[in-house]
């Protein structure tokens, strides 16, 4: 079949010329007539497949165009430049050579005119460019995004009378469950027929609650145990604590006694980690933290009674918010006061527990307390020994080794109830305020202003709580209301050394309120001392004090005797 192929080569332009199409008008080239008749040849069809496509038809055809030649060459560079009675090998040769070459008059003026030429090129690279993008090529660390919570479900009350959520308890193995205590803390508020009950809420079921706890009065805190998820604890508005473990069912399977028990509404209870994990603590605004076991809640294992600090004439001062972490020591407990201050309760073994601290206190050193109840106090989970409460208009950071706050939120119009640090990034926080909006500040972005505001409900809030993933919250408001929110990536995820630039931060602060902390007592260490003499010790000449007298009043144009002051009780 060779003998049949002829390859050849040519040029587009010698194809022929372009093609060159014109709008013209429409041409009848054939018509047909109607034909009724036709129509009863034509059998109809049901059904008729038909495929049809709108693939533009092309076609495909090959060039050989000419080839371009590379090929690869071998090059040596050396040393060169040099007379040819010098061997450039020699070092000693290339020495004698150069020192003669600089004693040369003709070297040195070379060498002046190279430099003033090289002078130019160094002062050009000096100038500052005004229009140059400096950080163009960096990436930040931390790109500001726009944040964005969404609203996945509520969990209406299924109650008739309204009642708020005072507290909200994830289960410990993820986010399916909730548990939320219902009740109403407005002072005879409380109608005869207001339900008693608390419950249980699955995420995916959202109409019915899961299971229904039972109590004989209304609960105002609920937790699960960290180690069996079937066994609660609750604090109630008579002053109970209530123990339910689920698989005996939705009552009580033991609650404390009147005579043992709190005197008021328990606010607050911890599960306590335990080798039995048994072990749970309860505060009360009565002005006790009570200490029990699940398995003997007849009488309380240890009991702390919290009073303002006063040595002479203490006073017994109620508790709404406590706080209990693991990593910050098993034996340190915050409790929040009704009066605004922070108390730091250490219980050590075989000994009676004891207030360490008191926060805000003036009489004890502190500064800075909330004007009113402290709603919730909660640690850091990656730096803990600065922990947040919220008590009035504004949130307040706390250290430990400071009496002090050493941040401050700016104060809100509306009244703060409630707080949550974020599980999975060190320096997001969220605040819950009476308007019935959910604020987020990210200090790792900015420490000045919200980084997020959501409306979440009409009614004023009362609870927040965030699950251990950080990807969900459950926000509770006054109207028995809880909404479940799905947070965006840029408050779940950390961003790159987050942790430790939040933790430089926080020691950068701490820092400071130590140096101000500092001068205060220097200052306050200063006394001046009073002199004898009333006129401070001054040594006044008498005579030149006269002169200057009298050349002041005959520059007035006065005259006379005694116009001047009496110099009785000033030094000489």
């Amino acid at each position: 079949m060779n003998e049949y192929e002829y390859i050849y080569m040519k040029k587009r332009r010698d194809f022929g010329r372009y093609c060159n199409f014109d709008s013209v008008d429409a041409k009848i080239l054939g018509q047909i007539e109607r034909q009724p008749q036709c129509g009863d040849m034509f059998v109809e069809q049901t059904i008729i497949n038909a495929v049809f496509h709108n693939i533009v038809t092309m076609s495909e055809h090959s060039v050989n165009t000419a080839r371009v030649k590379t090929g690869s060459r071998v090059m040596n560079h050396v040393e060169g430049g040099w007379p040819k009675e010098v061997d450039y090998t020699e070092a000693q040769d290339t020495l004698k050579y150069r020192k003669r070459l600089e004693k040369d008059p003709t070297y040195l003026s070379a060498v002046r005119q190279l430099t003033k030429q090289t002078m130019m090129c160094l002062e050009q690279n000096t100038t500052i460019d005004l229009f140059e993008i400096y950080f163009q090529d960096e990436e930040p660390d931390h790109l500001p995004e726009n944040l964005t919570m969404k609203s996945v479900a509520l969990f209406k009350d299924p109650s008739d009378e309204s009642r708020s959520v005072t507290k909200i308890g994830w289960h410990p193995e993820g986010p399916t469950k909730f548990v939320a205590s219902y009740s109403n803390l407005k002072f005879q508020r409380m109608s005869e027929d207001m339900p008693m009950a608390s419950f249980i809420w699955e995420v995916e079921e959202r109409n019915v609650p899961t299971t229904e706890l039972r109590a004989s009065s209304p609960l105002i805190c609920c937790q699960y145990n960290h180690k069996n998820p079937d066994l609660l604890i609750g604090g109630s508005y008579s002053g109970l604590v209530n123990y339910y473990d689920l698989r005996k069912g939705p009552s009580p399977a033991a609650k404390t006694t009147v005579e043992v028990g709190h005197y008021d509404p328990v606010y607050d209870v911890v599960w306590l980690q335990s080798k039995t994990g048994t072990e749970c603590t309860s505060v009360s605004s009565d002005g006790r933290l009570l200490f029990w076991d699940v398995r003997k809640l007849s009488e309380a294992m240890d009991e702390c009674v919290l009073n303002d600090g006063n040595k002479d004439h203490p006073k017994t001062l109620g508790g709404v918010s406590l706080e209990w972490m693991q990593e910050a020591g098993p034996t340190k407990f915050l409790v929040g006061s009704e009066h605004g201050i922070i108390w730091s309760c250490t219980k050590r073994p075989k000994k009676q527990v004891e207030i360490g601290t008191w926060f805000g206190t003036e009489h004890r050193g502190g500064y800075g307390k909330h004007f009113g109840p402290v709603y919730a106090v909660k640690r850091n989970p990656f730096h803990v020994k600065f922990f947040l409460t919220v008590g009035d208009w504004c949130a307040k950071m706390w250290m430990e080794e400071l009496k002090g706050p050493m941040l401050q939120t700016p104060y809100y119009p509306s009244f703060i109830s409630a707080a949550a640090w974020s599980p999975t990034r060190a320096g997001v926080f969220f605040l819950c305020r009476h308007d019935g909006r959910l604020d987020a500040w990210d200090y790792f972005y900015r420490m000045n202003e919200v980084a997020l505001t959501q409306q979440v409900s009409d009614r004023a809030l009362t609870s927040v709580s965030v699950q251990a993933q950080g990807r969900l919250a459950a926000v509770g408001d006054a109207g028995g209301v809880v909404t479940l929110l799905n947070m965006c990536n840029g408050l779940v995820d950390p961003a790159p050394n987050e942790k430790n630039l939040i933790g430089v931060m926080f020691d950068r602060e701490t820092t400071r309120e130590k140096s101000l902390e500092q001068i205060k007592k220097q200052a306050g260490t200063q006394k001046h001392e009073k002199p004898a003499d009333g006129a401070g010790g001054m040594q006044i000449d008498e005579e030149k004090y006269h002169e200057r007298e009298q050349a002041f009043f005959s520059e007035l144009g006065m005259s006379g005797d005694n116009l001047g002051t009496d110099l009785s009780g000033m030094k000489k």
